[in-house]
């Protein structure tokens, strides 16, 4: 059977391309385009000289490519994060390329029966091409939810008011003695309403411990979102110390 070069390498870059952007992704790091592509340069090239090198070595230099194509594209990070990139990198390596013998084989031996060079390779582009569409259609809805918990809030105080970002956070289980949700706001953005009614205080519990907030009563509250207007009066706020990004957080119901 001829081999060519240009089909080694073709076959091997893309499917260790693959392999790098699969692990990078299972492990939600953003893959390095340019560490990928030499990982799989370097990766090629071993490929390619690895015949001539006797079968008592073929395990060594196995176990030396997978170390050294996850330290290119995953270094600088710590040794145990490096250690799950590998084990994830050499089992999706054995895995991917087990079922792409399965399907290909060789001599028309697999499932498909396919056997020209540039196969692996053609199959590995399509798998980076689907990746990349899922991942693009995941985006897109992340971002359409995040879109829907967020709004613009004026909150007003008689004759006066202030606009803040509103995120609708369905972690905010606060409720007041009547058990109606209560808000939480930044304490500095509401010193310009002027004095409000104070309610008391409450214990709220926080990934950094525990902390007593301040309570106070907002007479009215617009909220401009994409499903329009909508009004809340006489609303319990928690006063705390929150970035501009969300100045207010409501509870989703």
């Amino acid at each position: 059977m001829i081999v060519y070069v240009e089909a080694v390498i073709f076959d091997n870059f893309c499917l260790d391309y693959l392999l790098g952007t699969l692990t990078l992704t299972l492990v939600r790091d953003k893959p390095r385009r340019l560490s990928v592509a030499v990982s799989a340069a370097v990766g090629s090239v071993i490929a390619l000289f690895s015949p001539l090198v006797p079968d008592r070595f073929s395990l060594v230099l196995k176990l030396g490519t997978l170390l050294m194509s996850t330290a290119i594209f995953s270094l600088p990070c710590s040794p145990r994060r490096y250690a799950v990139k590998t084990f994830l990198y050499a089992i999706l390596s054995f895995g991917i390329s087990g079922m792409l013998t399965f399907l290909l084989g060789a001599d028309g031996r697999g499932l498909i029966g396919v056997s020209f060079g540039g196969a692996v390779g053609l199959s590995s582009l399509v798998a980076l091409f689907a990746l990349y569409a899922v991942r693009q259609i995941c985006g897109l809805i992340r971002e359409r939810n995040r879109e829907g918990k967020r709004a613009v809030a004026e909150v007003i105080n008689k004759d006066r008011s202030v606009r803040l970002n509103v995120l609708f956070d369905s972690g905010n289980l606060l409720t007041d003695e009547r058990g109606e949700g209560v808000a939480v706001t930044d304490r500095k953005k509401l010193e310009s309403l002027g004095e409000l009614l104070s309610v008391g205080q409450m214990r709220v519990k926080t990934a950094s411990g525990s902390r007593i907030l301040s309570l106070v009563k907002i007479p009215e509250i617009k909220i401009y979102s994409r499903e329009g207007e909508n009004i809340l009066t006489n609303v319990t706020a928690a006063l705390s110390d929150l970035p501009d990004e969300y100045a207010l957080i409501l509870p989703c119901e």
